[in-house]
């Protein structure tokens, strides 16, 4: 948190299109790569640390149990097992990082985040998710991500403030670590909300008492989008913030999604996102270590904090 608070701080970027990039089937789910490839698992994470970012999240997105027992190639998975696997093996992308091209004396400090996302489930009208069995699912992958020994966690892309609250409780039961918590947004006629309707006044109100070290938004929305969504959260808190955009608007081309955005655009955006209050910035889907290498020298360029 205090290296956070001298910023700006860059994270990595997406992880579902850096593994269908490298051949992930259409009935394969990211999680099951954490033992069938553990070795590319570690080149990704690699790349993302060459590139210049300085936190990496776990390739752990849907390693709850209910999202696990939702796909074919999750019910035969360990959710403990996948989330530990997950922590290890970003670990030793930071150990062999570290230990190479990576050190020197003025080598950033590097971090690894626990990713938490949605168990892919409704609450109520919408569905029939409960709070305690949403946050036993949390708890569960929290106490592994722990185990594991990540720095701190990163509980993103939800659409439902309720099912945020659940995840960041779930996670302040087992441990003391730095909690982000991002929502994933979208602009409508009358400002940015959640899929179910969350504004970010609510979402500030709540989060931060709950225990929240920082906030913000990913996914969903591009990065020109985003830059407006910054003041609407700096205007009522003084927490740090994270945001973490798509590489622009998908479209979908033979059947795949296709980012149109190039890496220069997308870091020219970040440095507005900065300039508008954030305190952290990193990608999201569509994002490669090419686009957090242009993010790297957008930063540098501006000049860093004394450290």
């Amino acid at each position: 948190m205090e290296y956070i608070r001298r910023g700006p701080v860059l994270f990595d970027g997406g992880m579902g299109s850096m593994l269908i990039a490298a051949g992930l089937g259409e009935k394969e789910i990211p999680e099951q790569w954490n033992f069938l490839h553990p070795e590319i698992m570690i080149e990704i994470h690699t790349a993302y640390l060459e590139a210049g970012a300085e936190v990496i999240q776990t390739n752990t997105f849907g390693a709850t149990a209910i999202k696990l027992a939702a796909s074919e190639g999750g019910r035969g998975l360990d959710p403990s097992a996948v989330n530990e696997k997950a922590a290890e093996l970003a670990l030793e992308a930071l150990r062999l990082f570290s230990g190479g091209r990576g050190a020197g004396e003025n080598a950033m400090p590097r971090f690894v985040a626990g990713d938490i996302g949605p168990v892919g489930e409704f609450f109520p009208p919408m569905g029939k998710l409960t709070a305690e069995r949403a946050r036993a699912a949390f708890r569960e992958q929290a106490v592994a991500l722990n185990r594991g020994g990540v720095d701190l966690f990163l509980i993103e892309t939800m659409y439902d403030l309720r099912e945020a609250v659940e995840a960041l409780r779930a996670v302040r039961e087992v441990s003391n670590k730095p909690v982000i918590v991002e929502l994933t947004m979208d602009l409508k006629p009358r400002g940015y909300f959640t899929l179910v309707g969350d504004a970010v006044s609510k979402a500030v109100e709540v989060l931060i008492p709950e225990g929240a070290d920082v906030i913000g938004a990913n996914c969903t929305i591009a990065s020109e989008a985003m830059v407006g969504l910054v003041p609407e959260f700096r205007r009522l808190t003084r927490a740090p913030l994270l945001f973490q955009p798509n590489a622009g608007r998908p479209e979908i081309s033979g059947g795949a999604a296709v980012y149109r955005q190039t890496p220069g655009e997308f870091a020219a955006d970040l440095a507005k996102i900065l300039d508008a209050g954030a305190d952290c910035v990193g990608g999201c889907c569509g994002t490669t270590p090419d686009f957090i290498r242009a993010a790297r020298a957008m930063i540098d360029a501006k000049g860093r904090a004394s450290r």
